[in-house]
Order: structure tokens, then sequence, then C-alpha cells
């Protein structure tokens, strides 16, 4: 079965989110440039697992992998503002509704803060916006806005290297009545470039 998801407005949604992210680009290098003696760059990668609740639940979506990169800048010692891309795969037996190898792809830009630090470790939580589509075969949509939510810690390895445990909440629109949402529990890697 064939399934066709549109938005009612694509391109005022589309032009929003381009908008939206050359001025989160924008901010990030100004920002960057102004407090250059303050500011540290960071790269970070991760793997984990999602785990599909509502509408993705609904429609038979099952636990699947998840990927993702990120590059970071340190502008205050606690505040960290982050630029990234992802993609969230789920799970689909067959009596699938959403057809098969459903994926979550897009971009995001948020706000990390680090809220406790005993020791090395640094305990954060962030928030931010997201720009995702949810694509399987037989399934289109336009990219949707929604938001994402999370909390992990860095645990130094090395020099200027930690190990990043996380958690996280995604949500974000698919379609005037269809929203994906689901949670991520993930491990990564994340190095102080300066």
């Amino acid at each position: 079965m064939k399934t066709q998801i549109n938005t009612t407005r694509p391109h005022v949604r589309t032009m929003w989110v381009v908008h939206a992210a050359l001025m989160a680009t924008a901010a990030f290098w100004l920002f960057a440039g102004e407090a250059h003696a303050q500011v540290s760059f960071a790269a970070e990668g991760r793997v984990g697992v999602t785990v599909p609740q509502g509408d993705l639940s609904d429609r038979g979506a099952e636990t699947g992998i998840t990927l993702g990169a990120e590059l970071q800048g340190n502008f205050h010692p606690n505040l960290t503002a982050y630029l990234g891309l992802s993609r969230h795969a789920f799970g689909c037996e067959s009596g699938c509704a959403l057809g098969s190898n459903p994926t979550s792809t897009g971009l995001g830009a948020g706000l990390k803060y680090l809220f406790h630090s005993p020791g090395d470790v640094h305990v954060w939580g962030r928030g931010g916006i997201i720009a995702d589509r949810l694509s399987a075969h037989g399934l289109t949509n336009d990219r949707g806005l929604g938001f994402e939510v999370g909390m992990g810690a860095d645990l130094p390895v090395a020099s200027r290297l930690y190990l990043v445990p996380s958690l996280g909440f995604t949500s974000h629109d698919v379609g005037s009545t269809f929203t994906a949402r689901f949670f991520t529990l993930g491990v990564g890697a994340h190095y102080h470039i300066n």
C-alpha cells in the first residue's frame, strides 16, 4: 500500500526552515567571531537506539538504530551551541503501515548547558529545533519542524576526548495529522578541537 502524507503549506515551511537554519548558522559564527579568545570548538559523533512512541508506534514502527554528528562551539564555560545532522532508523516487520525501512533524517541546532561537574565529568542538558523528514518505501512527505531535548554526561577518556552517554526525546511533524516521536539512548565520542 502506497501512502502519501502532505503538509498543507510545504513552501512556507521549507522557507521557514531555511531561514531558521541560516539565522542559527549566522549567530553561531558571529558570536564565535566576537568571543574568539574564549571560544573552543568540538566535534561529536554518536550511535544509539531509537524507541518509537505515539503515531510511529501505532503504525507498527519498532526499535532501530540512530546515528548523529555535530559541530559544537563553547562560548561560555557552561553554555555550548550545536549544529548537527542525524539519521534515526526504525524496524518495521510485515504489516507495518509505514512501509519498509522508515527513517527520520534531518538537521538540528540548539544549546547545551553544563549544570554539574563533579570532578572531570560534565553533566548536561540540551534542547533545540530540528527540521526532519520521515521516509520509507511507499511514504513521502515534506520536511517537518520539531524539537529535541536530552541529557547526558561527558566522561574524559584522554586529553581532549570524551565518552558521551545520552538520553534524548525527539518530536517532529510529518503531516497535518501525524507526528513522529521517539526516544534515543546512545553513546558518542566528543573531541575538543581547540
